[in-house]
């Protein structure tokens, strides 16, 4: 498991998810409160971030924990950024480590975090995953994990069917992917953030079971204060206001709104699935004030 954070709104460090906030990721890094599998998060350290002014973001990955990167704690607190997605990872044992590994992915103007795994990738659902990538995306695989192909299929659903907007696509990815696991007889959990600069995109899945009891998703909270919002995998501070997302939902935040959307439940899709449509989702406003 991972921990990740994002937020939008008023410019900001990028040291207040990293560091300022008192259960910030530097904390979670090694002092994780909600996590369901592992103890620590100290195989690498990411940050997509928006600079004001700029609609292109930039994106900073080290293979080391936030206290051990040389060159990250002196920068976050000068870096400042309207919208930013920061991560710190565990690795999976049998998957690749390295600053290509770590999260947040960015492709296509579009940051993606993921907090979970699937199993036995790539196996068979990791290789339909990457036989439907065009080829363009496949050359952005630098090490090939399960986080990197869920990052690059968000860009594919978005390419697809760009109406769905960034909710849909990765709506739509999390559908494709617990088809294909229904269908091959894995198991996964589905965590992930996204974010485009102007919105956060936050969902919360998993599918199959594992020993002793079903498979749980991993947790996600979001919040919205003085014209911020924000999401973690775990509340960043001590503040009551923050909400667990439940489990097989997808939230969209922006400063003014937080819509809700429920995920419908996987069913088995015939595989390969050659550039099947992204699935529809009925949205429903969870909150709407200002």
């Amino acid at each position: 498991m991972c921990r990740m954070a994002a937020r939008t709104g008023a410019e900001a460090p990028l040291s207040l998810l990293l560091r300022d906030l008192p259960h910030a990721l530097y904390e979670q890094a090694y002092r994780p409160r909600m996590q369901h599998q592992g103890s620590v998060n100290v195989d690498g350290t990411g940050v997509v971030w928006w600079p004001p002014g700029e609609s292109e973001p930039l994106r900073y990955a080290s293979d080391l924990p936030p206290w051990s990167d040389p060159n990250l704690p002196h920068l976050a607190p000068r870096l400042r950024a309207t919208a930013q997605l920061a991560a710190v990872r565990s690795g999976t044992p049998g998957l690749p480590y390295g600053p290509s590994a770590a999260a947040p992915f960015l492709n296509d103007g579009v940051a993606v975090a993921h907090n979970g795994r699937i199993d036995e990738f790539p196996g068979p659902v990791g290789r339909e995953l990457l036989a439907e990538l065009p080829d363009d995306l496949l050359g952005r695989i630098g090490l090939l994990t399960d986080s990197v192909v869920l990052a690059l299929t968000v860009a594919r659903r978005r390419r697809e069917d760009p109406g769905v907007g960034l909710g849909g696509a990765v709506a739509a990815t999390v559908s494709e992917v617990e088809r294909r696991c229904v269908a091959a007889g894995r198991a996964a959990t589905l965590t992930m953030l996204a974010c485009d600069g102007a919105r956060i995109v936050g969902v919360r899945a998993a599918i199959g079971s594992r020993q002793g009891g079903t498979r749980r998703a991993a947790t996600l909270f979001t919040t919205r204060r003085d014209g911020t919002a924000l999401a973690a995998s775990e509340p960043l501070d001590d503040v009551g206001d923050w909400t667990e997302l439940p489990d097989r939902h997808l939230v969209e935040l922006t400063p003014g709104q937080a819509r809700l959307t429920p995920l419908p439940s996987p069913r088995p899709a015939p595989s390969p699935n050659p550039g099947g449509a992204p699935a529809q989702h009925p949205t429903a406003n969870l909150e709407t004030a200002g």
